[in-house]
């Protein structure tokens, strides 16, 4: 049986009982579990919970998301610490983003003193 990762997609953590087992998902994090116990757990009924004015509270949603594990992938996604925000390109280190942004996104810095931080760097 192949192993799939259930991601909780809510802000807070989720705890429901599941065959007898208290299953704890953490806040935008995930568990390990057969394919078919994740099935039955996502489709598991979980009772909604409401508030004074009707509205269902954030604790009683359940946000749970199935993914297949791919063979040799990592147990989480790879951080991507030093992403431009432009154009999405990953750098390897801080200084990195820094020459692929002087290299490549100076004319679209609108703030003055960090297209002369930039610029300074280069010289």
């Amino acid at each position: 049986m192949s192993m799939v990762r259930v991601w909780n997609d809510n802000v807070i953590d989720h705890k429901e009982m599941f065959k007898g087992t208290m299953l704890n998902i953490p806040s935008k994090g995930s568990i390990e579990m057969d394919s078919e116990e994740a099935v039955l757990f996502r489709g598991q009924f979980y009772p909604p919970k409401f508030n004074k004015g009707g509205v269902q509270t954030i604790e009683s949603m359940k946000c749970i998301r199935v993914e297949e594990i791919k063979a040799g992938a990592s147990k989480e996604p790879a951080k991507e610490e030093h992403k431009c925000m432009k154009c999405g390109e990953v750098a390897a280190s801080a200084a990195g983003l820094k020459s692929h942004i002087r290299h490549k996104h100076i004319d679209s810095l609108v703030d003055d003193d960090a297209k002369k931080e930039l610029l300074e760097l280069e010289g």
